[in-house]
């Protein structure tokens, strides 16, 4: 589909295909508001494509946030260079310069194999299109119907636009924009079923498919539309949504009325250097050949149907380099293997299997075209339950070994990865695999661009797979294409989900942000336009917001309603924001000052019943805010003799809480919850920036001299001066003690010898009910994590530029961590 393709590359930001996977069916969904009815009342008449463009949380425009996730997709990136991507690039200048703001359509036409036709409808508003910053244009007005009608010409290529009922509509047809302001527009009953349909939140596609490509070598009259919500991952594809059939012509997916989808086991018998397979599921064989039959125009006969398919409740067929073979999984192997007996005549063994000639090569396309079609099996076996006819010995042989080696596609790890996104059972389901994605693509593409998508290599996508589930009068559509050859898997199990390149440089190391809806973590980061990101585990971002000023120090995961769902607390030098997990403000924050913050915030919660406590700090001044953004009016300790220079530290000991001020003039407060003096401390210290510490019931300094300075409870203070390198680092997490010097990292005392370098302040980590430690090597570029025993992990180092941060994945409980990749890269892995 060079239409759908081109769309994305057509808003200036794509790169092409989401159809390599899109291309053995797609779809996109639509919202049942009377907004967006509006504008589906708008979209031309014999629509191929229609694409609606949601606005995401966050300060993005839909059309940007669509740019960023089809430019950072390796798959779509593989096709750069070819005539579709180049298509809207070239030819759709005008949609560079569309600033939506609002939901938005774009429709694609073809007229004929050489001609594509865009059409852009969104609501107007002032700044949807500047002409005014675009050179080399030209703006012509004309009359049609009483209607104003704007020629544009930028760079030669022209585009027509025009409003109606505050619609701004921009075609690259003259004709199909008349068309639309005559009221010609699509109104065919499925897709205002397709229309109505509630959607998600990403990108969602409608698409006609009467002629979908069911193998590389046959298309049929499929459905009428179907509507998917499209993901796009920086490492793979995936989508959900339904399809219907019509009823003024017979479809195919009409073949599966009245049956119940069954589980699809072919994975476990198609070899995994297989080029692809098709898996076809049913419950009942008498009703689904009178089914097929229809379709085909036959008159049904209860005597056609062969006794050998009566106890079959899969068939498949696996395409191989070499040729191709028809499967049959029984629920019955005896029943089918009396049925099968006087076809069949014994010819030879491999491995034990017994391989026959089978002298009805034609009985399968006869009975299940178009589903197995140019296939002329001539030998026939048996694996357990399935019952395989391959055209040749060879192909035979290949299937037998991959079977008995374990190395078919349901034994492979990118299968088992790609997996969850799919539905046990299905009526339908297409597999493309080694490469063999753009053979099927090319099927919607003129012949001028067939060739080039065809030659796209894309074996480091090794796996694609589209499955329907037929339920009533339409189907369940899901759909999944995951880059593996990018990733990194060492020995030990350790594997990159992925690396996300943003736009600009990174300003912060990535955190992570708990996700109550998929009980892992999302990742939060900005970059040094200050803009503040949220992306999910799988590498999508979920939003940005502009921010004024860089965000101080870290950011907090806090619980303001205290039910389990997380907010984001952060300081910048000017204000105090709290973010839900959208992106938006928590009422009544964020609170705005006129002198600047100086310190990172700190957050309190005395008795870990999320009753928090909020500390900001201002040169010499300290503001205590409660969840409710007032100012604590118990907390009497309002400003320091001097600048502050360590963020505010909350320690307990006991059933004691004490609050530590550290100063510039070397003065240590420690005070109660009121923010009284709760221990007089009678020396000053040259405060170093490591923070003040807890261990065995004393407070810890490290000063700027590497003197280790602890403090009792009643105030009694003893120093050592420590043997070490300037670069000495101390912390405490819980009862983890971790000290770094130079190349020696000691944990709980245990000593460690890293490989020489410089190296990132260590970080302790409980996830999962394991303690980890991790340091990273910031000239070349590595990272270690030990466990709390002072071993190595199997598979590190690993790269990575920045300390970490770890947490545990939605993913069966997974252990992960996130860590800054290149300068605009984020990367997360996961330990096995």
């Amino acid at each position: 589909m060079e239409y759908l393709l081109s769309i994305f590359v057509s808003m200036g930001f794509l790169k092409n295909i989401i159809w390599v996977l899109i291309a053995i069916a797609v779809v996109g969904c639509e919202n049942t508001s009377s907004k967006e009815m509006e504008l589906l009342d708008f979209v031309p008449e014999n629509a191929s494509v229609v694409l609606k463009i949601s606005n995401p949380t966050g300060s993005e425009t839909g059309i940007q946030s669509l740019r960023r996730a089809l430019s950072s997709n390796s798959l779509l990136s593989a096709f750069d260079s070819t005539k579709p991507a180049a298509f809207f690039s070239e030819k759709a200048l005008l949609l560079k310069y569309l600033n939506s703001t609002s939901e938005s359509l774009l429709c694609i036409n073809t007229p004929n194999d050489s001609t594509t036709v865009y059409t852009f409808i969104t609501r107007e508003h002032p700044n949807l299109f500047a002409p005014d910053s675009i050179k080399d244009k030209t703006i012509e007005t004309l009359t049609y119907n009483k209607v104003s009608i704007q020629r544009v010409t930028i760079d030669k290529q022209v585009a027509f636009t025009a409003i109606k009922d505050s619609v701004f509509i921009a075609s690259s047809s003259q004709t199909v924009l008349q068309n639309i302001l005559e009221g010609k527009t699509e109104q065919s009953e499925t897709f205002k079923k397709i229309a109505r349909i509630q959607q998600g939140e990403d990108l969602n596609v409608m698409l006609n498919t009467s002629a979908m490509p069911l193998t590389d070598s046959t298309k049929v009259n499929f459905a009428s539309w179907m509507s998917l919500n499209v993901e796009v991952l920086p490492n793979a594809i995936t989508a959900t949504g339904v399809t219907m059939a019509g009823d003024s012509v017979p479809q195919l997916l009409s073949v599966f009325d009245g049956l119940l989808p069954r589980q699809n086991d072919l994975a476990q018998v198609v070899p995994n250097e297989a080029l692809g397979a098709i898996s076809v599921t049913y419950n009942d064989a008498e009703v689904f050949q009178k089914n097929l039959q229809k379709f085909r125009g036959e008159v049904f006969s209860d005597s056609l149907v062969n006794p050998l398919f009566e106890s079959i409740n899969e068939i498949g067929l696996i395409r191989l380099k070499t040729g191709a073979a028809v499967v049959l999984k029984s629920i019955d192997p005896i029943l089918t293997e009396e049925s099968l007996l006087k076809y069949i005549s014994e010819d030879n063994s491999f491995r034990e299997v017994t391989i026959y000639n089978f002298n009805q090569p034609e009985i399968f396309t006869k009975t299940f075209s178009p589903f197995l079609s140019e296939v002329s099996p001539v030998y026939a076996f048996q694996l357990d339950n399935f019952f395989i006819f391959s055209e040749s010995i060879p192909d035979a042989e290949q299937i037998i070994t991959a079977y008995k080696n374990n190395s078919c596609l349901a034994k492979m790890g990118y299968f088992e990865t790609a997996i969850p996104q799919l539905s046990t059972a299905s009526s339908l389901l297409i597999y493309k695999m080694r490469g063999s994605i753009p053979d099927a693509i090319s099927h919607f593409f003129s012949s001028r661009a067939a060739s080039e998508i065809k030659n796209v290599d894309l074996t480091s996508y090794p796996f694609a797979a589209i499955q329907f589930s037929y339920d009533r009068n339409f189907a369940h559509v899901n759909l999944v294409c995951q880059e593996t050859g990018n990733s990194i898997q060492s020995p030990g199990g350790l594997t990159q989900l992925f690396g996300l390149a943003l736009d600009h440089k990174l300003l912060s190391t990535p955190h992570f942000f708990s996700n109550h809806k998929t009980r892992g973590q999302d990742v939060v980061v900005q970059d040094v336009n200050n803009n503040l990101y949220l992306i999910s585990e799988s590498g999508k971002v979920l939003w940005t917001k502009k921010l004024p000023d860089p965000i101080i120090g870290k950011i907090h995961e806090v619980d303001l309603l205290r039910n389990g769902k997380k907010q984001l607390a952060f300081t910048t030098k000017k204000a105090f924001y709290v973010l839900d997990r959208n992106g938006k403000p928590v009422s009544p924050f964020p609170i705005n000052f006129k002198d600047p913050v100086t310190q990172p915030l700190a957050v309190f919660d005395y008795d870990n019943n999320r009753k928090y406590r909020f500390v900001v700090t201002q040169g010499k001044t300290i503001l205590m805010y409660d969840s409710k953004a007032q100012l604590v009016k118990g907390f009497n300790y309002k400003s320091a003799s001097s600048t502050i220079v360590l963020p505010p530290q909350h320690i307990r000991m006991g059933n004691k809480d004490y609050l530590l001020i550290a100063e510039e003039n070397g003065k240590l407060n420690i005070l109660n919850r009121v923010g009284s003096t709760r221990i007089n401390v009678s020396k000053k210290f040259e405060f170093s920036d490591i923070p003040i510490a807890e261990e065995a019931n004393h407070f810890v300094i490290i000063t700027k001299d590497n003197t280790k300075v602890s403090i009792s409870q009643t105030g009694k203070i003893t120093s050592q001066k420590l043997e070490v390198s300037e670069a000495y680092y101390f912390s405490m997490t819980g009862t983890t003690k971790v000290t770094l010097d130079d190349n020696k990292l000691r944990i709980n005392g245990k000593l460690v010898e890293l490989p020489f370098g410089i190296y990132s302040k260590p970080s302790s980590f409980t996830v999962n009910r394991k303690t980890y430690v991790s340091v990273t090597e910031t000239q070349e570029n590595k990272v270690f994590i030990f466990n709390k025993s002072g071993i190595l992990l199997p598979g590190f180092p690993v790269y990575g530029t920045s300390a970490i941060d770890m947490g545990s994945s939605s993913m069966q409980g997974k252990t992960i961590f996130v860590v800054k990749g290149s300068e605009k890269e984020i990367v997360l892995y996961q330990i096995q």
